[in-house]
């Protein structure tokens, strides 16, 4: 998720667990520290490499076994601030390092961006679909209670801030269930068995929906809106061509190309789209896009045929097409006239 609710949680974490008659600021700023050490790893870089930033980020940072290093580390910076004013040792501040660190984790596992929580035993990545990278709803009160709970040295304020990230989380895995269940049904109603399938979350929000499967060679993407209490409401989106070995134009095996776009699907999980565009392939990751409905993907691997490194980049595409808040804005409050009611 984002730094400032990485932030909120480590805090109120760090002053949840503190010793009792310690240095309730000591906590906190050791926590702190250790909620956000695990994002170090976006400075790891190589001219060389396209794919590094997908190979590393949420990789060994990010794991359970790793987590005693980060709170060790934040620990003994923070006693070199507070040892001589509150005669705090690494020891004390070891346990709200480890939580805070450890909120870091599960609460990136709780995005779709997949983290690999038990490496080195293995180098799956955890995503368990349900919470958005940024959402004001969740940051918003943990971070007025973590902030509360500093000021006043109140453990019990920063529960609240805990309670309520475990509450929200909660609420969005009951949200993509039943979007998932409600997703299958109308899929079965279509006579429609998909290969692969998938519902993950939309930006700062548990109200809609972002849908994925496969059938037959092709993506289709979706929105299924969620109101609580109420039926679900589905919107067919764009389809897009599945990227496979045998793929025209893909580059020669055992080429640089080809290396690039197979680290790339184990990073995507084979969720790849495939596209051909100036005599040049775009193999894609669906699972994510600036719409819900939009089977444009987020970043894409571009390999000419050469298959040499300087054949092949890495594209993001973060752009916005003219009316796209709209559409947003259409889907979040249900105005959009192309919905179908489902269950």
């Amino acid at each position: 998720m984002d730094n400032l609710t990485h932030a909120a949680l480590g805090i109120a974490a760090g002053i949840a667990v503190h010793r009792r008659g310690g240095s309730v600021s000591a906590a906190a700023v050791a926590a702190l520290l250790a909620s956000e050490a695990p994002d170090l790893d976006v400075f790891i870089r190589a001219a060389d490499d396209p794919l590094v930033a997908f190979r590393w980020h949420r990789h060994f940072t990010h794991s359970f076994v790793f987590m005693p290093v980060l709170a060790l580390a934040a620990a003994w910076l923070t006693t070199l601030f507070f040892h001589r004013r509150h005669n705090v040792g690494w020891r004390e501040l070891f346990l709200p390092g480890l939580a805070g660190a450890l909120t870091h984790l599960l609460c990136d596992g709780c995005t779709s961006y997949g983290t690999m929580l038990l490496w080195p035993f293995t180098e799956a990545r955890y995503a368990w679909d349900c919470l958005p990278i940024v959402d004001l709803a969740v940051t918003l009160p943990v971070l007025t209670f973590a902030v509360l709970a500093w000021r006043r040295h109140s453990p019990r304020l920063a529960a609240y801030a805990l309670l309520w990230f475990g509450a929200y989380a909660a609420l969005g895995l009951t949200q993509q269930a039943r979007a998932e269940r409600s997703l299958r049904a109308w899929l079965a109603t279509q006579s429609i068995t998909p290969e692969r399938l998938a519902v993950k979350p939309t930006v700062s929000n548990l109200i809609v929906w972002r849908a994925v499967w496969l059938h037959q060679g092709r993506w289709h993407v979706a929105a299924v809106r969620n109101v609580p209490f109420t039926r679900s409401r589905l919107m067919v989106g764009e389809t897009r061509a599945a990227w496979t070995p045998t793929s025209p134009g893909n580059p020669p095996p055992f080429s640089e190309g080809s290396h690039l776009i197979a680290d790339f699907s184990r990073f995507t999980g084979g969720w790849n789209t495939y596209d051909q565009a100036d005599g040049a392939i775009l193999v894609g990751d669906i699972r994510f896009a600036m719409l819900p409905t939009s089977s444009r993907p987020l970043w894409s691997v571009r390999c000419a045929p050469g298959g040499t490194l300087a054949d092949t980049t890495l594209i993001m595409d973060r752009s916005l097409r003219d009316g796209d808040w709209g559409r947003l804005g259409a889907l979040l409050s249900g105005a959009e006239p192309r919905f179908i009611d489902l269950e």
